[in-house]
């Protein structure tokens, strides 16, 4: 035999009334406050109060069943909060309710019974999070819980006051929201700081480079700068790993190579690749970055400082690929530092006591300075093949080229040929400088 509902009695139905009544008083009351904290409150960028959906409101342990199944038709509302004497006591989702009543055709009958509350059907387990906390945090805490609540929402408070309700998908699309747009003013700050302005008035050589990051910022440094007409300051530098902390560590260095050597420009006109004393200033420049970067981090790289004047190249090698002069179509190569092979880890940013040593070339007239990353010997084709060393020998020897701009330029040709379709695996530099 069927059960049936009795009707309630007027003076039931008056209650009933009267208390739904103030319930919605309340919850427009409470809709109000957390629309406040939304419009008031400056949550930073990867706290999770920005994420709270404040049109979800908490019910009370107490409410019948009745009126949950009424609450989730009218609003569609998929997830409710519980609150049983002021304290969240756990969740009801809709899901398993319409399951519940689902079960068969008695089951609307028997659960939506009067007497029968939320507390029957409560799921335990409610996670509860303050609006001030990272993205990061709550995404951790989230998925430390077990399989079958792992994609449950959960609840955000403030001030021990109910805020509202965010889901796992809000939380993971809004870290990958907030990455992006660091790494986005990550590339706009190396962009700025990591490559230095062609054709800068400054600098009395010519120059040319090209800078490719693997993806969207890297760790690959570009420095550039006139310190008299006579004197001229290059570097390329590559820092280990890839990505945002390779690319912070990048940008530090670039900060470093400014607040070294900008004053330089105003050394008087006899100052020489002698006086300049850059091997102490590369030591304190490599004592600053150990200190301030972490200890897995380093960058290779050189340092080139060109003396028009004594037509001379001073070379400081940090364990960087080699460097090559292009003289009247013959590729020369740079000797390695003798000092770097005693030290056995020449790289900035790793021991802050190595000893800096140049070594010294003497230059001619026509000469080209070719310095790259090991992204440019390192690149492969479909075949799995390197560039090589051997590559970059091959397409420059027996080459003449007007301009260093021309030769990047052909560089640049050569590799897109070579790689074809094969995806860049590396950041990529080539610097390429002209002795008048």
């Amino acid at each position: 035999m069927m059960p049936t509902l009795e009707p309630p009695t007027t003076t039931n139905t008056d209650d009933e009334l009267h208390r739904a009544f103030l319930r919605a008083k309340r919850i427009i009351e409470q809709r109000e406050w957390r629309r406040s904290v939304k419009t008031s409150t400056v949550f930073s960028a990867f706290e999770v109060g920005k994420l709270a959906d404040i049109q979800i409101d908490w019910i009370s342990a107490d409410t019948s069943l009745k009126l949950l199944d009424e609450l989730i038709h009218d609003f569609n509302t998929e997830f409710f909060p519980v609150k049983e004497k002021g304290q969240f006591t756990g969740y009801v989702k809709a899901e398993k309710f319409r399951a519940l009543l689902g079960q068969n055709q008695y089951s609307r009958e028997i659960f939506l019974r009067h007497e029968n509350t939320v507390a029957e059907v409560l799921e335990q387990g409610l996670v509860l999070v303050d609006a001030r906390m990272t993205l990061p945090e709550v995404s951790r805490l989230l998925m430390a819980r077990q399989r079958e609540q792992l994609y449950d929402p959960f609840v955000i408070t403030y001030h021990g006051e109910y805020l509202g309700v965010a889901t796992v998908k809000a939380v993971m699309d809004g870290i990958a929201f907030y990455e992006q747009k660091d790494i986005a003013a990550a590339r706009e700050a190396q962009q700025a700081m990591n490559r230095p302005k062609k054709n800068n008035p400054g600098i009395f050589v010519d120059y040319d480079f090209f800078l490719e990051q693997h993806g969207e910022v890297g760790g690959d440094f570009i420095y550039a700068q006139g310190l008299q007409p006579h004197l001229a300051l290059f570097s390329v530098m590559d820092v280990c790993g890839k990505g945002l902390k390779a690319a912070q560590m990048a940008m530090a260095l670039g900060a470093y190579f400014r607040a070294m050597f900008r004053y330089l420009t105003r050394t008087n006109r006899d100052t020489d690749f002698r006086s300049l004393k850059m091997s102490s200033r590369l030591a304190l420049l490599n004592r600053m970055l150990t200190k301030s970067t972490p200890d897995d981090m380093y960058a290779s790289g050189v340092v080139l400082v060109v003396d028009l004047k004594h037509n001379t190249l001073l070379y400081y090698d940090f364990g960087h690929t080699p460097v090559y002069v292009l003289r009247q179509g013959k590729l020369l190569r740079l000797p390695r530092a003798e000092h770097n092979e005693a030290d056995g880890f020449p790289f900035l940013g790793i021991d802050e006591n190595i000893t800096i040593r140049p070594a010294t070339l003497r230059l001619q007239s026509g000469d080209i300075v070719i310095a790259t990353t090991d992204g440019v010997s390192e690149s492969r084709n479909a075949l799995r093949e390197e560039f090589g060393e051997d590559g970059i020998v091959r397409s420059l020897s027996g080459k003449r080229f007007d301009h260093p701009g021309d030769l990047v330029a052909y560089m640049q040709h050569v590799l897109t040929a070579f790689r074809g379709r094969y995806r860049r695996l590396d950041d990529m530099s080539l610097l390429s400088f002209m002795v008048p």
